[in-house]
């Protein structure tokens, strides 16, 4: 225990006793320690051999940690840190032959130092398969008679599930989470684990609006004290970020800004930053200034490497945002491309989608894609809710209520009555109408914020859609080339080049190219 680490040093210090000194840092979470006891833990790594630290590479991976928890006393910035140890961890890694290691022990310290730094690169595809080589090796050494034991159980699945997490496949995340905190929570030295796996379990969970098991994970965080103070942001930031979820489910503005103030606005060098971004694109739309959203989307990206951007969940939280707060903002024919540039099929993005259509009057197509995908495994519990929603609000505009009714059937389902959000996406009419005819029950409270909700989304959208030759030709065009030269270059008649830039004119609302192009740039087509 931590109360007896000064005793325990001392003793070390006065035995020279290296393999001693190695099994208490394996045991204890190096960078939970601070204060005068994390300086004595480096002066007594200080007066480890050279060659000892050589044949120790886990020592020296301590005494980094030691370092900088005695000279960094608030861990919320870690980027020193990280740097630091991700980049020894590397050059460790390196060196070390996985299939002929013998210790438990240097496998998952070095190998995960080496994890945490592929993924800092947004190389996370490989830390997963280097996670994959720990995970067997592990396995193999620890039904061997006599093989030494994995530091702080749990610690090799709860990185695995991080990378997954950041990967956007949540399902091994969860798998991952769970092993982490099963194994962790069979000693009091692995609290930092456990504690760790059940905040991020919770964000995972509310992330996908499965609120009921989001609370779940919370309630068993918080059966759990952290190791200290100085690291209880960085082991809690995910149940900090599930809170936010559930504070924005039920429209609690107050407590929803309070998260934030912690969690950050998605700018800081957090590995889970990506789901700070998601929480707080998702504010700006529902509560916020969808307009100002959009100018935080556009530095968001300038504050990471863009390999983390450009991939996994990052990638999918920054073009979601982007797609709804042009929706929201009115860009609805922008949206359409963006949604149809990045992927038209895809479950992640079928309710803006879905939105665009309502929006623009094509109810056939709101329940067509409803039917396909509120149901899908892909979809979030979030995103059914206000799928099967838009939906019913399709089927009335067709004048079916009877199909209207049989589509908030399932609503009861995938809703608590203190959820808002969902109802709150909807403009007042079309609220009430389904609250009416669905039979949705709200708590008091969550009747008043829903009264208080501002239209989210426009009634109507201009939405202009060019087909792809219509797209090619204007793009053409806009390149500066003539009618003739189109024609040369796509090999078609010039008779036909003129019929599909009348179609475009035509759509665009234009008589000449100039007015075309600029109505073209105007609504993102371009």
């Amino acid at each position: 225990m931590v109360a007896d680490l000064p005793e325990t040093l001392a003793r070390i210090a006065e035995d020279r006793d290296w393999t001693a000194l190695e099994a208490l840092c394996d045991q204890h979470y190096i960078l939970a320690v601070d204060g005068d006891l994390a300086g004595r833990l480096l002066f007594v790594l200080s007066q480890v051999p050279d060659e000892e630290l050589r044949a120790r590479p886990r020592l020296m991976i301590s005494w980094i940690s030691a370092y900088h928890a005695m000279s960094q006393p608030v861990a919320s910035e870690l980027r020193p840190y990280l740097r630091h140890y991700t980049e020894f961890g590397t050059r460790l890694a390196a060196t070390m032959d996985i299939a002929g290691e013998t210790s438990v022990a240097t496998l998952v310290t070095v190998g995960t130092a080496a994890m945490i730094g592929l993924r800092m690169r947004g190389a996370s595809a490989e830390a997963e398969e280097l996670g994959e080589r720990l995970t067997l090796r592990a396995a193999q050494l620890s039904s061997l008679p006599g093989a030494d034991e994995e530091p702080r159980p749990g610690w090799l699945a709860m990185q695995r599930g991080l990378t997954r997490s950041l990967m956007d496949d949540f399902p091994a995340a969860v798998g991952w989470y769970r092993q982490a905190y099963e194994r962790a929570t069979v000693e009091p030295e692995t609290v930092a684990t456990a504690l760790n796996a059940a905040a991020n379990l919770a964000m995972i969970f509310a992330h996908l609006g499965h609120g009921v098991l989001a609370h779940q994970w919370l309630e068993r965080m918080r059966g759990f004290e952290s190791p200290s103070e100085r690291v209880r942001f960085l082991l809690t930031v995910g149940g900090t970020i599930a809170q936010g979820w559930d504070a924005l489910d039920r429209y609690d503005e107050a407590s929803l800004a309070d998260r934030l103030e912690v969690t950050g606005d998605g700018t800081r060098q957090l590995e889970v930053w990506p789901f700070v971004a998601a929480l707080t694109f998702a504010h700006g739309l529902y509560l916020g200034d969808p307009a100002a959203s959009l100018a935080h989307l556009g530095t968001l990206p300038l504050g990471h490497a863009p390999e983390l951007v450009g991939q996994g969940t990052a990638f999918r939280v920054i073009r979601r945002a982007h797609v709804e707060l042009l929706i929201a903002t009115g860009q609805a024919t922008r949206a359409l491309r963006l949604i149809k540039e990045t992927d038209p099929q895809g479950s992640w993005l079928a309710l803006p989608a879905a939105r665009i259509r309502l929006l623009n009057g094509e109810y056939e197509a709101v329940r067509a894609m409803a039917s396909r995908t509120s149901w899908h495994e892909t979809t979030s519990r979030r995103d059914a809710r206000q799928m099967l929603l838009l939906k019913a609000i399709a089927a009335l505009r067709m004048g079916d209520e009877d199909e209207a009714r049989r589509s908030l059937v399932p609503v009861h389902r995938v809703r608590t009555p203190g959820e808002v959000l969902s109802l709150a996406s909807l403009s007042p009419a079309d609220r009430d109408e389904v609250i009416r005819l669905g039979g949705l029950s709200l708590t008091d409270e969550a009747a008043q914020r829903l009264a208080r909700a501002r239209p989210v989304f426009p009634e109507r959208v201009e939405l202009v859609e060019l087909t792809n030759r219509e797209q090619v030709v204007l793009t053409e065009l806009d390149a500066g080339l003539t009618i003739g030269e189109v024609a040369r270059k796509l090999v078609v008649s010039v008779n036909t080049v003129r019929t599909q830039v009348k179609s475009a004119y035509r759509k665009l609302g234009a008589s000449s190219r100039e007015g075309a192009l600029m109505r073209a740039h105007e609504l993102g087509l371009l």
